[in-house]
């Protein structure tokens, strides 16, 4: 018997005694579902129905925030020609609403890794449309202040990017030349939570809140940063602001959610 009729066959049992749930709501839901790295393996149609979308064009070539249907092509919104990001350019997944806003609350703060398959999936197809061609050298998660690492158990960037490497082998059979690092980049000051922050207020809650050891690890380095939501920048810019000073050449950024 093969491995993957094995694997079938022990799914079809544990689906059988072990129906899924949905995440949010509780309730069991169709096992027919196959992926269990898909949205649809993780809610039901009724919590689906409360809306997913993925950003494609048009968007900001800048901030990456997405322009509503009908407007021209991708150009630079008014509030990157008004107030720049240090960073170079930001690219998202999918829009922060509807069901990927459900799930990563669940993520973050009831600690449901178990969709962390669906955002990996939607990461890798992210930075491969984006930021394939581009020349990284380092892929670096956003750092939490260690007592709110301590906290939650897991820092939410990483987990998104964990298996990048393995995922970059199997596809395109060899190694990225990029290095995931977590070591160079601290978050020294523990910062008050950003939500209901005017962008003023982010960026002074913000300000010095990152840390660079080692910095010969990102000396003339084109530095990718990896968080999960962006709303006004203020946190990955900050990273890139202290990035730069210790001489990165370039730091963008990609995420899972734009607000």
């Amino acid at each position: 018997m093969s491995s993957g009729l094995k694997h079938r066959i022990f799914s079809g049992i544990e689906q059988l005694f072990y129906p899924p749930k949905c995440m949010k709501c509780g309730v069991y839901m169709d096992t027919a579902v196959q992926s269990s790295a898909s949205i649809q393996a993780c809610f039901c149609d009724q919590c689906l129905s409360s809306g997913f979308s993925l950003i494609d064009k048009p968007y900001c070539k800048k901030c990456g925030l997405k322009f509503v249907q009908g407007s021209s092509d991708n150009h630079v919104c008014q509030s990157c020609l008004k107030t720049p990001l240090t960073l170079g350019k930001v690219r998202a997944a999918a829009l922060y609403q509807g069901v990927l806003k459900d799930a990563i609350h669940l993520f973050k703060y009831q600690s449901c890794l178990s969709v962390a398959k669906v955002f990996e999936d939607l990461m890798f197809q992210t930075y491969e449309q984006h930021f394939f061609k581009d020349p990284i050298d380092v892929i670096m998660p956003v750092p939490l202040h260690k007592k709110k690492l301590k906290d939650r158990g897991f820092n939410q960037a990483f987990i998104l990017i964990r298996n990048f490497k393995k995922k970059y082998e199997q596809k395109w059979g060899r190694q990225p030349q990029w290095q995931i690092d977590t070591r160079s980049l601290f978050r020294i000051k523990k910062t008050s939570p950003q939500t209901g922050f005017d962008i003023d207020h982010r960026k002074t809650n913000l300000k010095g809140a990152f840390a660079v050891m080692n910095e010969e690890h990102i000396e003339n380095k084109h530095i990718l940063l990896i968080d999960d939501v962006f709303t006004t920048g203020a946190t990955c810019n900050e990273a890139a602001v202290q990035l730069l000073q210790h001489n990165a050449s370039k730091v963008d950024a990609l995420v899972l959610a734009r607000a």
